[in-house]
Parts: C-alpha cells; sequence; structure tokens
C-alpha cells in the first residue's frame, strides 16, 4: 500500500507522455512533401509594377538570385535535375515542373525588396498551397528565403 502513493503518480505520467507522443491524426502537412516529386524548378522573371522605383531589371536579377539559392540547396541535398530560368532550356519529356514566379513589391537602391511569390505546377497551371508567399529584406536573403521555404516542402520538417 505504501508504494501505491508513488506508483499511481508515476502511471499517470508515462501515460501522459505516451499520449503526447503520439501523433495525432496522422501525417501533417509539414511532414508531406508537397513539392517531392518535381524534378525540375523554372524561375519565371518577377513581375516588376509601374508604381515600384525598380530598375528595368530588378525582376530578372532576382529570378537568377532565387535560381542560384535553389541550386545550392539542390547540389547540397540533391534535390531536383534541373533549375533554369524559365524557356532558358527545352525541359525533357515526363519531367515534372514546378514554376516560381511572383511580383516585386518594393525596392530600395540599397540593394533591398520585397517580393510575393507562389509556387505553381506547370503542367496544371495549379497554385501550390503554401503558407509563406512573402518575403523582403536584401535580395540575396529574399532568394534564399524562397530557396528555403522549397526545401522545406520538399523535404519535409519544420
Amino acid at each position: 500500500m505504501k508504494n501505491l502513493g508513488i506508483i499511481q503518480p508515476i502511471i499517470v505520467l508515462m501515460a501522459l507522455v505516451a499520449i503526447i507522443l503520439l501523433p495525432i491524426g496522422g501525417i501533417t502537412q509539414a511532414e508531406t512533401p508537397l513539392l517531392k516529386d518535381y524534378q525540375v524548378v523554372e524561375v519565371q522573371p518577377f513581375e516588376v509594377p509601374l508604381n515600384v522605383p525598380a530598375p528595368d531589371t530588378a525582376g530578372r536579377d532576382l529570378a537568377y538570385e532565387i535560381i542560384y539559392q535553389i541550386m545550392r540547396y539542390s547540389d547540397k541535398f540533391n534535390l531536383f535535375e534541373m533549375v533554369i530560368m524559365e524557356g532558358a532550356q527545352k525541359v525533357p519529356a515526363g519531367k515534372k515542373v514546378l514554376l516560381v514566379k511572383g511580383k516585386i513589391t518594393a525596392y530600395s537602391n540599397k540593394g533591398t525588396c520585397a517580393a510575393t511569390f507562389q509556387f505553381v505546377d506547370k503542367a496544371s497551371g495549379q497554385v501550390l498551397p503554401v503558407q509563406e508567399t512573402e518575403a523582403k529584406g536584401f535580395t540575396f536573403r529574399v532568394a534564399n528565403y524562397i530557396a528555403q521555404v522549397i526545401y522545406k516542402y520538399t523535404v519535409g520538417g519544420k
């Protein structure tokens, strides 16, 4: 009877730990890689609206930086077979293509910008449901952030 006072809280604690650690409702979206089936990434030059005081080349420059950053992740983690500017090369038949497109919403001559972006299944034109759709900061950081989002949705995780 003395041990019952000690054993009962231990059993309750173990039951709570088991309940907390059990997955509830199966796999969550973060654990299901949304982009894992894509072999090719094409990046479209970002739109630059007339009301954004940016040079004509800003959208293309950001697209090239995004390509560079995605290639860094792809080389390191073996994510994609090709990462290219849209229309720059012919994509082999049967390859699933992810299109990255967006719009520059703010720009500074000091090297910073803000952009909205989306990922589109090129074959169907369907916009893929990702939570992250905006980035701002230095241009290379915006591009790196977009590459990180692609990495997250390709391999899963947080």
